[in-house]
């Protein structure tokens, strides 16, 4: 037996990749070319790759769909004010702030979706002395 240690990257598959690195940069990820004319999307130690819908790399899933995706990114930052900046930067919100339960504990969350539709959760962990999640947005 064997203990998988983290997750180092996973894939997208897009139907535009310029258009899904410009709304992955507003969150904060860098893009990255590899192998000369691969693209992924780094933050922290991992990234995502991205394949374009119809040209994907081998191999690849079973079922390759856009839109497929269910991602939840911790973040650093208060989320009333990840709020704020995604309305600056005109990204909808498809909910939020939620308590939610994460792989370690229970979060508060904003849900959104990328351009090809995938559900993205922006999350920040609840702090255990917080009885009330509604007590840590007034942070």
């Amino acid at each position: 037996m064997f203990k998988i240690n983290r997750l180092d990257h996973l894939v997208l598959t897009v139907k535009n990749i310029d258009r899904t690195v410009e709304f992955y940069e507003k969150l904060g990820m860098t893009k990255e070319i590899f192998k000369e004319t691969r693209v992924a999307l780094k933050f922290a130690n991992q990234k995502i790759n991205l394949h374009k819908l119809g040209s994907e790399y081998e191999p690849k899933a079973f079922n390759v769909k856009e839109g497929s995706a269910d991602l939840c990114f911790i973040v650093d930052e208060n989320l009333n004010n990840i709020l704020e900046y995604l309305k600056s930067v005109h990204i909808e919100i498809e909910e939020g702030i939620v308590e939610r339960t994460g792989a370690i504990g229970k979060i508060i969350s904003i849900y959104l979706r990328d351009p090809d539709n995938n559900l993205i959760e922006l999350s920040n962990y609840i702090n255990e002395g917080c009885q009330d999640f509604r007590t840590l947005l007034l942070i």
